[in-house]
């Protein structure tokens, strides 16, 4: 009698099939793949998203008539009591209140400085104020209108920006942080408005 295991029955341990790689290191593979696409696919929609113009607007009623709010919105000494974070504006070319006059417009924020370009693209005495604002990471044109109604005037901004390159991708990302700074600023316009009112 043949006491012999049959063929295929068992495999000696000289014979044994090679050992699996780690379920936990593949685990880990197919993670961090999955998270690097949806890291990819989260920029490329940020960049879609931020490539397009994006609107924002601020309004702010102040008791004052538009001929003493207008004057904050045009000259470089009274701009800086209510724009956060701009130290300077400095004509570049152009005449005063005139359409095609540019200046450089000065920002300090974070310890760093750059500057911008402004351009007057409309102004409507007391009423309405246009300036295009541009710089590497985008080009943004306010709108800023002044509609009185009894001792009262209510100020708006209806702002456009165009962003380029990686502030495309960031710009979604700052939509609420940007909202709060208008209308902060706008705040700030009525204060010193008003303040500036009640002194004369």
């Amino acid at each position: 009698m043949n006491d012999s295991a049959p063929a295929g029955e068992a495999l000696s341990e000289g014979n044994a099939p090679p050992a699996a790689p780690s379920t936990a290191v593949g685990r880990w593979l197919r993670t961090i793949s999955a998270v690097a696409v949806l890291a990819i696919v989260m920029i490329c929609v940020l960049y879609f998203i931020g490539s397009r113009p994006i609107h924002y607007s601020a309004e702010v009623k102040i008791l004052a008539p538009p001929e003493k709010i207008f004057p904050y919105l045009t000259e470089p000494d009274l701009l800086v009591k209510w724009m956060t974070d701009v130290v300077e504006v400095r004509p570049i070319s152009g005449e005063d209140h005139q359409v095609g006059a540019t200046a450089a417009v000065v920002v300090e924020a974070n310890g760093d400085r750059f500057e911008m370009e402004s351009e007057l693209l409309k102004e409507v005495p007391n009423q309405e104020l246009e300036v295009q604002l541009t710089s590497d990471m985008f080009v943004i044109v306010s709108d800023y209108q002044l509609k009185p109604n009894g001792r009262e005037t209510t100020v708006s901004l209806d702002m456009v920006a165009n962003y380029k390159g990686i502030a495309c991708v960031m710009a979604p990302l700052m939509g609420s942080s940007i909202q709060e700074k208008l209308e902060a600023d706008f705040n700030l316009l009525r204060e010193e408005v008003q303040s500036g009112s009640i002194s004369e």
